[in-house]
């Protein structure tokens, strides 16, 4: 009988918590810019060799090399995205591994929290820099540049025949991403600080 009763009671079982919103949304978001970012690096690798080619037969394509450099930067900007919502980036771990699990919990707030700042900070420059409220103020693009000096919607590519603005519009979305991932970083480190209390 006693056995039965010791078996009907509940047992302290850790059962895995399914993620939020925001941990889904930015695993989603960091699925797609890793996927991105390799077709990227491989379309790298095929630009690069038919400019080998296309220079070994004589006839190079010179915007082939302006090409690889946008792919490269779009690349860049969407691994570093990928990367801080795996938390895949280098980092010195000498000092949260000499200390307790509470201490390093700290640390990791720390960390994001900085991490945060700074990715909010980039978010403001680009903000600035793209200054979309003038913009949308303006008449023509001509008159924001004239008015401000910012030439960032009319200035030209030097070989491919488009406006820079195309690509570094890659700049606003890896800031958006940026922000979601260490808001999704520091969250699951305070998680994991309260834990330790």
């Amino acid at each position: 009988m006693a056995s039965l009763v010791s078996s009907a009671e509940p047992t302290s079982v850790d059962v895995p918590q399914r993620p939020g919103g925001l941990t889904r949304l930015s695993d989603a978001v960091a699925t797609f810019d890793s996927w991105l970012a390799g077709l990227l690096v491989a379309a790298i690798f095929a630009l690069l060799i038919v400019n080998a080619a296309t220079r070994a037969l004589g006839t190079p394509v010179i915007w082939i090399d302006e090409l690889a450099i946008y792919a490269m930067i779009w690349a860049a900007f969407l691994g570093s995205s990928a990367g801080l919502a795996r938390r895949e980036h280098i980092a010195v771990t000498l000092l949260p591994e000499a200390v307790t699990p509470r201490i390093r919990a700290a640390l990791a707030v720390g960390v994001d929290l900085l991490l945060l700042m700074f990715t909010i900070s980039l978010g403001l420059i680009v903000w600035r820099w793209f200054d979309p409220i003038t913009v949308l103020g303006a008449e023509t693009l001509r008159d924001f540049s004239r008015a401000t000096f910012n030439f960032i919607y009319t200035e030209p590519t030097t070989t491919i025949g488009m406006r820079k603005v195309w690509f570094w519009l890659i700049m606003p979305y890896a800031c958006l991403t940026l922000n979601l991932h260490a808001l999704r970083n520091l969250a699951g480190s305070v998680r994991r600080l309260q834990e330790h209390r």
